[in-house]
């Protein structure tokens, strides 16, 4: 681990209103879910213990979405102060271009997952501590994998965020602009009451609950109205799950792409340009 990519890591995880709002405000809607909202579900019939499972995964899915999405404001606000001295650090010290993005890629991807999992790891230990149900995903890799998947997609978003704002010389709309991810991740999160249909496939990562459900639990959920799914277990619109998959990864593509083109742009604002 080079010295900025512990840095980068440890900057991020001790930032106190990073933890105050991606870890420690979800985890009040840990436990509202799970001991309010899910005040109805119980272990009682034949599918009981499989239902409480199946809410644990809508949770830890749902608010390690949204998570990764409030943690990503302040990886949105670390790309735009890194605008400045990079430039410095890329020309009189041995850290190419390519090798910073690669290091900051990795840094901050480790944050967003490490948050996720600790609001898994509450949800499933709360779980337990309710119903006495060990609500462990059937495919943990697979669920790691999808919330891989979500953080690279948000990682990059906060990348294009900054750096249109850079291009555009609007850089004093960063308060404003860096709270986009976390608008789409309660976009995200109104699915549990709201099915998109088809337009789940072109909204950015609103299948990837969808993903992690699957793997999580073997079963293919509906395009939304995940609430009413659980509680009927019928899917009027089940979700195509290579289709969900492709649409993850063409936003990622996409965000990735728009990354690379404001990048090579930003290279002719000047520096004094960058905070005004």
């Amino acid at each position: 681990m080079t010295l900025y990519l512990k840095l980068k890591v440890k900057s991020l995880l001790t930032d106190p209103e990073l933890i105050g709002w991606s870890i420690l405000f979800i985890e009040f809607w840990v436990f509202m879910w799970l001991f309010i909202f899910s005040s109805g579900v119980s272990t009682e019939g034949p599918y009981g213990e499989y239902i409480v499972k199946v809410n644990a995964t809508l949770a830890y899915s749902f608010l390690g979405l949204l998570s990764m999405s409030s943690a990503a404001i302040g990886l949105t606000y670390s790309v735009y102060y890194m605008s400045r001295p990079l430039r410095f650090i890329t020309k009189f010290t041995k850290m190419t271009p390519f090798k910073f993005i690669i290091e900051d890629f990795i840094g901050g991807l480790a944050v967003l997952v490490i948050n996720a999992l600790i609001i898994m790891a509450s949800v499933l230990g709360l779980t337990y501590l309710k119903w006495g149900v060990i609500a462990l995903p059937d495919n943990f890799l697979g669920v790691f994998a999808g919330l891989l998947l979500g953080g690279t997609a948000l990682y990059w978003l906060s990348y294009v965020v900054a750096l249109a704002l850079i291009v555009a010389r609007r850089t004093r709309g960063i308060s404003m602009a860096s709270s986009i991810p976390l608008i789409l991740g309660f976009a995200i999160y109104s699915q549990l009451w709201i099915d998109l249909g088809n337009a789940a496939y072109v909204v950015p990562l609103a299948t990837l609950p969808a993903i992690l459900l699957n793997q999580a639990t073997g079963l293919v959920p509906s395009t939304g109205s995940y609430l009413a799914w659980l509680i009927t277990r019928v899917a009027p619109n089940k979700i195509n799950l290579w289709l969900a998959l492709t649409s993850v990864l063409a936003w990622i593509a996409i965000f990735i792409s728009l990354s690379v083109v404001l990048i090579k742009k930003s290279r002719g604002v000047a520096l004094e340009e960058l905070r005004t």
